[in-house]
């Protein structure tokens, strides 16, 4: 697991140091750096993909593309160097990379008293069970495509969902929920595709999935049938709407994550209305007591309140929960005034509620409300 992060001179940070434990939530207005730390840990992740840690880190690739070195630099950096420094239980990652500005490849610098292969065993960003799942999925599709070698071979669902259908099809029934704190209350099927289908009905009741194979064409279909249709009716998911395309693959996810293993999530409150967003809250923080590693970007304060409701039904440990809330403020540096990046971390208590509400936190239903009256 990944305990703590320290960056310099990436991007909208000159200096970041941030503390991580299960699940991690970012919050704040557009621009403000929660996207730039996910980032940083898919650079390295995606340095480790390719083979060249030992060498430097490429910012083009399965997962993010930055442009070249001057796009990532900060822009009043005093040195012509990029420092990054992750925090295990027993190793940690110290590197620092040498800018160069035309260049989509930052060459390694040095390593700080580092074991790489320790840190791929001890550091679950490097491990077997990593998944990213972006804010872009992909919708509602007649077919989706199959990777066997992403499927079977890494058990991914596709950093946009892409392979979420062939997942389920290859792993649905054969799979059982490892996760006890994940596993819907109630049903006794504890298989990854009905317990998929139990969470999904949070968002349409009743829901029931049905794969078909296309056969040489190396692709699958996923129709939907609803509660209250007769056992023909089933429809392909583009005619029921979004919500259950977008989920499918965060659903998915959090359901086969397994202990010690790490997810990275971008906006999971897409495309769903407000309960959905309620309960989806609600399965990552459950995945989190489980002891998965979740860090999560939202823009939803259903998702929020999905976990602070789990902290005070005692299905999450509130201690097991970061909150960041990123914003700017002016600060005074020497002789100037500067607008520079602040990370506000409110705490959650046992009862559900916050040590404090920053300007800006979830607070725009508030606004509204007191604009009304």
């Amino acid at each position: 697991m990944i305990h703590s992060m320290k960056v310099e001179n990436f991007k909208c940070f000159e200096h970041l140091s941030m503390e991580f434990s299960n699940l991690n939530l970012f919050s704040g207005i557009n621009s403000m750096g929660k996207s730039t730390v996910i980032q940083v840990l898919l650079l390295l992740r995606q340095a480790y993909e390719q083979g060249v840690m030992e060498k430097g880190i490429y910012l083009n690739g399965k997962y993010v593309s930055l442009g070249v070195g001057r796009d990532i630099l900060y822009r009043d950096a005093t040195e012509d160097t990029i420092c990054i420094s992750l925090e295990g239980e027993q190793c940690g990652l110290y590197a620092k990379y040498d800018y160069n500005k035309n260049s989509d490849f930052l060459e390694l610098n040095k390593y700080f008293d580092v074991d790489l292969n320790n840190i791929a065993r001890e550091i679950n960003l490097f491990g077997n069970g990593f998944q990213y799942i972006a804010a872009e999925r992909l919708g509602p599709r007649n077919s989706y495509e199959k990777s066997y070698y992403e499927v079977q071979e890494n058990e991914q669902t596709g950093t946009h969902g892409e392979y979420a259908v062939h997942y389920l099809q290859e792993h649905g029934e054969a799979d059982e929920v490892e996760n006890e704190n994940v596993r819907y209350e109630g049903e006794e099927n504890i298989h990854l595709l009905r317990q998929t289908e139990r969470w999904l009905g949070e968002i349409t009741p009743g829901v029931n999935l049905r794969i078909e194979d296309y056969g040489h064409s190396n692709r699958v279909g996923l129709t939907v049938r609803q509660e209250g249709s007769s056992g023909s009716d089933y429809f392909t998911v583009t005619n029921v709407g979004f919500g259950i395309s977008y989920a499918l693959p965060v659903v998915l996810a959090l359901l086969k994550a397994k202990k010690g293993e790490i997810l990275l999530l971008e906006n999971p409150e897409a495309h769903l209305h407000p309960k959905g967003q309620r309960k989806m809250g609600e399965l990552i923080a459950r995945a989190a007591q489980g002891g998965v590693q979740i860090i999560l970007e939202t823009h939803s304060d259903h998702i929020l309140n999905g976990i602070r409701l789990a902290a005070k039904q005692e299905k999450v440990n509130p201690e097991l929960v970061r909150l960041y809330y990123f914003s700017r403020k002016l600060i005074q540096n020497g002789k100037e005034e500067k607008m520079m990046p602040v990370i506000e971390q409110p705490v959650l208590k046992k009862d559900g509620r916050l040590s404090l509400w920053p300007e800006g936190f979830f607070d725009e239903w508030d606004k509204a409300l007191y604009d009304l009256i």
